[in-house]
């Protein structure tokens, strides 16, 4: 197994994880829109977000916080077997992206705390951005399979032509 397998692997048990952590906590939904009406993350977010947050996500709140727990888990199942791996790559680099935005986006820290450039949703993200570019990410994975039933989805699901 390569590197690159690893690292599709890792970033989807991220994913699984905060996905068993929100399903295994049946009060998720109430506490996510209990946060999100005392100003948790609106706040934070860039004021391009902040009117989408308000205009869309407090209302919904409930809707939301289970669309996070199902599209986590999503993310994870189909990262952890390479399952239309470039389809949750995308999906990942786009979930890391909101998450952060929700958070206040990337800035530089004052260096008296944690950093706040290089979080974990940006390391999700670039990673991310590696699996849907790389070949090697697919090694090991549904989408292999699939690939060597139909010559002509390999290069949609592994990023290459079939070896000859």
């Amino acid at each position: 197994m390569n590197g690159m397998v690893w690292v599709r692997v890792l970033v989807g048990a991220v994913w699984l994880n905060g996905a068993i952590e929100k399903l295994l906590n049946p009060e998720f939904p109430q506490q996510f829109a209990t946060s999100l009406k005392a100003g948790g993350f609106v706040s934070q977010a860039p004021p391009f977000f902040r009117a989408f947050m308000q205009g869309t996500v407090v209302p919904n709140a409930e809707l939301f916080a289970q669309l996070m727990r199902f599209g986590e888990l999503a993310l994870g199942v189909a990262l952890i077997l390479g399952l239309l791996t470039n389809l949750a790559a995308l999906g990942s680099v786009v979930l890391s992206m909101v998450i952060m935005l929700s958070q206040g986006g990337v800035r530089l820290g004052t260096g008296l705390g944690a950093p706040e450039l290089l979080t974990v949703n940006v390391l999700v993200a670039l990673l991310s951005v590696v699996i849907l570019l790389s070949p090697a990410a697919k090694d090991l994975s549904v989408d292999a399979l699939l690939a060597r039933r139909s010559e002509g989805l390999s290069p949609l699901l592994l990023n290459r032509r079939r070896r000859a």
